[in-house]
Parts: structure tokens; sequence; C-alpha cells
């Protein structure tokens, strides 16, 4: 018997070229339909929080486990960070929407050009913000496409002598970021805190995790691994600052 799908010789329930299960007239039955859609729904469902899981409490872990071929029980890195994004954009701003805007006026350097604008344009300064915050929010996914790839490079520097392709490096980097995003959206769900839920999931949480994450990807003890997590996250911190400036200066320049 062949394969439906690409007319491979069949060597038990699976096609060895394409992956598809052996066909038969009993899948085209209404309660075999059903039953494919479920057993595909939560297989799915299942390696999302499967994934999630480890990539949130075994930091490195995930990479590690794609690096040694272990692909099918998990989310593909690419698919996790892009399935994140929608989530966590979407899911968040109807969170809470207050966080995602950013405080401009803690800028200081902002504040005479902020007032100077105001006057001439003859807008009010809560119009500006709003106009700085959909700006920002609109070029979301290039800003994290420019720390992916930033963040990518500067491993495979650091790390250099370990000799591992940049590939690797680029999954470490998709796969810390996805958290990031994760953690973000848990600063939303729990921003009745205050300012501390901020810090600590924006500051606090992201270098913890980023320091165990190294140890256990690249194979450092805890004394190693300070130098490469200070600096990956100085580079991040930089990246994340100077991206703010810029979408200020845009702002100014469109309004």
């Amino acid at each position: 018997m062949k394969c439906a799908n690409c007319n491979t010789e069949l060597h038990g329930k699976f096609c060895s070229n394409c992956g598809q299960k052996k066909f038969s007239t009993h899948d085209l039955t209404i309660s075999k339909f059903v039953l494919n859609f479920f057993e595909d729904f939560f297989k799915f469902d299942s390696n999302v929080f499967r994934t999630i899981k480890c990539l949130l409490f075994k930091p490195g872990v995930l990479s590690n486990e794609y690096m040694q071929g272990r692909i099918a029980s998990y989310v593909k890195p690419l698919k996790l960070f892009v399935f994140t994004c929608v989530v966590v954009f979407f899911l968040g701003q109807y969170v809470s929407k207050e966080d995602y805007t950013f405080p401009v006026t803690d800028f200081n350097f902002f504040d005479a050009k902020i007032e100077k604008l105001t006057v001439e344009k003859n807008i009010s300064r809560e119009a500006f913000i709003e106009k700085f915050n959909a700006n920002y929010l609109s070029k979301l996914p290039f800003y994290f496409l420019i720390v992916v790839v930033v963040s990518t490079l500067v491993q495979a520097l650091i790390f250099i002598r370990q000799k591992k392709v940049i590939a690797a490096h680029l999954i470490f980097s998709l796969h810390f970021y996805t958290a990031i995003l994760i953690f973000s959206l848990m600063e939303s769900l729990f921003d009745r805190l205050g300012d501390f839920s901020h810090y600590f999931f924006f500051s606090i949480l992201p270098l913890v995790y980023l320091f165990f994450a190294i140890k256990t990807f690249y194979h450092k003890n805890n004394l190693t691994a300070i130098i490469p997590t200070v600096f990956l996250y100085t580079v991040y911190a930089i990246i994340q600052y100077y991206w703010l400036i810029l979408t200020g200066y845009v702002t100014f320049s469109i309004i």
C-alpha cells in the first residue's frame, strides 16, 4: 500500500517520507472526523503547555532539548515566539491597557521639547503621549526582530570558543525573548502591586532568568555565568532605551 499524500511505499501506520498517517475510508466518517479534530487539538494544546512550562521553570533546558533533537514534544522556537507575540500583544492590552503605555515623562530630556511642541502644535501633552504609544506599539514586531538578531550575534561572539553554530544562539535568543514576552503579560496581570511589579517582571526576573539560562545552555558555573549575563542584559537594556528615544524623535517629527 502507498501513501495517499506522496505515493511513497508504506511500512507501518505512518509514511516514512511525509509523516502522514495511513489513510482509509474509515477516516471519512463523521465520528472519525470529530475524533481526529480532538486528537489534533489536545496534542497541540499539550505541546504548548509542556513547552511553556519547560521554558519558564527550566531556563535553558528547552534550548538544549531542541539542540539534542527532541523536537516533536515541544513547539518549535520561532513558532513559539510568533505565537507568544500575538497572544501577549492582544491579551495584554485587553487585560490592562495602561501597562502598554510608556512613561515618556520619565525621560527628562524630552520634557522641554514636549512642552515646546504642545504649544507650537496646539496639542495636549496627553495627545502626544498617545501618539508616542501608538508609534511604539506599531513597531514592536520590528523592535523584537532587532533585539533577537543583535542578541544572537553578541552571543556568537561571547561564546565563540564553544564553536556552536549560529542557529544555536538564535534558538537561545528566541526562547529568552519569548520568556520576556510572557513576563510582560504577567506584569499586566499583577499591575495592582504597583511599581514593584514593573521592576520585578521587567528588570529583576529577566536578569535572574538569563543567568540560569546561560548556566544551563552554555554549561557555565555560577562564577563564569555572571559576566556574559550582565553583558547580554546590558545589550538588551541599551537597545530598549534607544528604541524609546528613537520613537520619541519619530513622534516629534510626524506631529
